[in-house]
């Protein structure tokens, strides 16, 4: 009888074990800090890399959203390296320390030297973006172009399994000589959620600049060559994952 006891005690042991330990995991979450990976193509330790790299997390776009819905204004308050902003759509004189950016949208590039269109920096809205990482001193990681950085705009993701959903309302109004000429609007509505294995998030934006004025109160000529952000519209649609003819098909049965 000993010896058959003894027996019972060791294989219910484990069970037991097993049973508290899924009661802990149950009741305690763990918060992690946030983890960075970066790769490079030669073997070399983040403190012998000459590259200096800045991530601007999405309160700092926030808080930058809240001033002006410009990027280039954005990313001239965010980093020192970075050329003064000329409100103006064309990006040619937007440098790091007088050399080239090339601008990416999740990994993608938006222009290269051999076909610049001057515009990278206006392709997408800040509203749509979680972070920002940047990459100082040149490298051709990504292709040509960077030859003072690389700028990365990493769009949202989905972060609810439920449907969610998110308008703003923007109105920008001159100290005075207020009028309809010089009022600037911007709405934005984002939806994301997930259904089964399918997540989606959807971004609609649409922003009218009004005139600028001098201190005079007077209107500021367009530069008509280099484009103006002043006195335009911008209709953006963003759509996470991007649609493909599958995926079109597959939203049409659901």
């Amino acid at each position: 009888m000993l010896s058959k006891k003894t027996y019972t005690a060791i294989i219910l042991l484990p069970f037991a074990l097993s049973a508290s330990q899924i009661t802990l995991a149950d009741t305690q979450s763990i918060n992690l800090d946030e983890l960075v990976i970066q790769t490079s193509r030669s073997k070399t330790k983040k403190e012998d890399s000459p590259q200096v790299i800045t991530v601007i997390n999405r309160q700092q776009i926030e808080e930058q959203l809240s001033i002006s819905s410009d990027s280039s204004q954005a990313l001239s308050n965010l980093l020192p390296a970075y050329s003064p902003n000329t409100q103006k759509l064309n990006n040619s004189s937007q440098t790091f320390r007088g050399r080239s950016v090339l601008y990416l949208i999740d990994g993608v590039p938006q222009s290269n030297p051999i076909r610049e269109g001057s515009r990278s920096a206006h392709t997408i809205d800040l509203a749509m973006v979680e972070r920002i990482e940047v990459i100082h001193g040149a490298t051709a990681v990504h292709g040509l172009g960077a030859t003072g950085g690389i700028i990365n705009f990493i769009t949202k993701s989905t972060r609810s399994n439920e449907l969610k959903q998110h308008v703003d309302v923007q109105l920008t109004t001159p100290t005075d000589e207020i009028s309809n000429d010089t009022l600037s609007y911007k709405i934005g509505y984002q939806a994301e959620g997930s259904h089964d294995d399918f997540d989606y998030l959807v971004g609609l934006t649409n922003e009218i600049q009004g005139v600028y004025l001098d201190a005079d109160g007077n209107y500021v000529g367009a530069a008509t060559v280099r484009g103006d952000i002043m006195d335009s519209k911008s209709y953006l649609i963003t759509i996470e994952p991007p649609l493909t003819l599958a995926t079109v098909q597959a939203l049409v049965l659901f």
